[in-house]
Order: structure tokens, then C-alpha cells, then sequence
């Protein structure tokens, strides 16, 4: 798949600094990239109300973070990568 991403992803994730969050994240990005379609994406719910808004579940020690995504075809935008509790108000 195609995996672009936004510059508010970018200033979410530059704000991390948990080192097992940011190589879960690594690893899921990775597992993006390599899927043939959006099935063999673990953690991947349809937003309710949306047709092209997903959430993707990221888990590391004891922290839970989804990354906001919009998906059309076979490209992927990551938007918001937040903690549970505070991306379904900032995403979408």
C-alpha cells in the first residue's frame, strides 16, 4: 500500500518520547506498507459515521495509542497518532 503521512502526524509523534511506543508504531507503519489491502491490516475499525475514516490500534508496555487514518484504494494518509482517550476528539 501506499503510506503518505501529515504534518500533524508528524508533530504528534515528534512529541513522544517513549522508545517501546515509537518502535510499536515503527513496526505497524512497516506491516501498512506491506499489506496487499486493507484486510491484512491488524487493529484497523472503520470509524462509525465515515466511509474512508480508520483507526489503527497501537499498543506498547501499558500505553494504548490509535493512529488516525483516511484510506481510499490502495493509499493510506496517516493523520493523528494520539492516545485512546483523546483521538476521537481531535481525529476526524
Amino acid at each position: 500500500m501506499n503510506v503518505f503521512t501529515k504534518g500533524s502526524f508528524h508533530r504528534d509523534v515528534a512529541a513522544l518520547s517513549d522508545v517501546a511506543l515509537l518502535q510499536a508504531l515503527r513496526v505497524k507503519i512497516d506491516q501498512i506498507k506491506a499489506a496487499p489491502d486493507i484486510t491484512n491490516i491488524t487493529g484497523l475499525k472503520l470509524l462509525r459515521g465515515y466511509r474512508v475514516h480508520y483507526r489503527i490500534y497501537v499498543r506498547a508496555d501499558k500505553t494504548s495509542y490509535r493512529i488516525g487514518a483516511i484510506i481510499r484504494g490502495s493509499t493510506v494518509w496517516l493523520v493523528r497518532f494520539l492516545p485512546r482517550r483523546t483521538i476521537y476528539s481531535q481525529f476526524p
